[in-house]
C-alpha cells in the first residue's frame, strides 16, 4: 500500500503491484469525472478486485455546496449583481426617479422610470427562474 497526492486529493493505493503512473492516471480520471459533475474529491481509494482489474472509489469533499459554484452559476451571479446595480442602485449619490441614455442622450424622469425598472426586473428574476 502507498499513498500519493493529487492537487488537494489524498489518493490510497492499495495494490503493491499498481504502478505510481497508473495510479495516477486512474485519480487523475476519477477527479476530473467528478469535476465534470461539479464535484470537489477529498479522497481516492485504489484497489484491485479477483481479476486483477482495478477498482477506484472516490469521496466527495464535506462541506458548504454553496461555497462551491459552477462556472454558469458564477455567471448567472455576476450578471444579477450587474443588472441590480444598474436597474436598482443602491447608491446614495444615484437619482432613482432618472435614466439617462449615454448612446443617444435622451433623459427619463419621474414614475415612467419607477415603473420601467419595476417591469425589467421582474422580467429579469422570472427569467432566472427558468435556469
Amino acid at each position: 500500500m502507498y499513498k500519493l497526492i493529487i492537487g488537494t486529493v489524498r489518493v490510497t493505493v492499495t495494490d503493491d503491484n499498481m504502478s505510481r503512473e497508473q495510479a495516477a492516471t486512474l485519480a487523475k480520471q476519477a477527479i476530473a469525472k467528478a469535476s465534470s459533475h461539479n464535484k470537489l474529491l477529498s479522497h481516492v481509494e485504489i484497489s484491485s478486485n479477483e481479476d486483477a482489474e482495478p477498482e477506484v472509489k472516490a469521496t466527495e469533499k464535506a462541506g458548504c455546496k454553496l461555497m462551491r459554484k459552477s462556472i454558469k452559476q458564477s455567471i448567472i451571479d455576476t450578471i444579477e449583481a450587474a443588472v441590480q446595480e444598474k436597474v436598482c442602485p443602491s447608491g446614495a449619490f444615484v437619482n432613482r426617479e432618472l435614466w439617462y441614455d449615454n448612446d443617444t442622450g435622451q433623459e427619463w424622469r419621474g414614475a415612467e422610470v419607477d415603473t420601467a425598472r419595476s417591469e425589467i426586473y421582474a422580467k429579469f428574476d422570472s427569467w432566472l427562474k427558468t435556469l
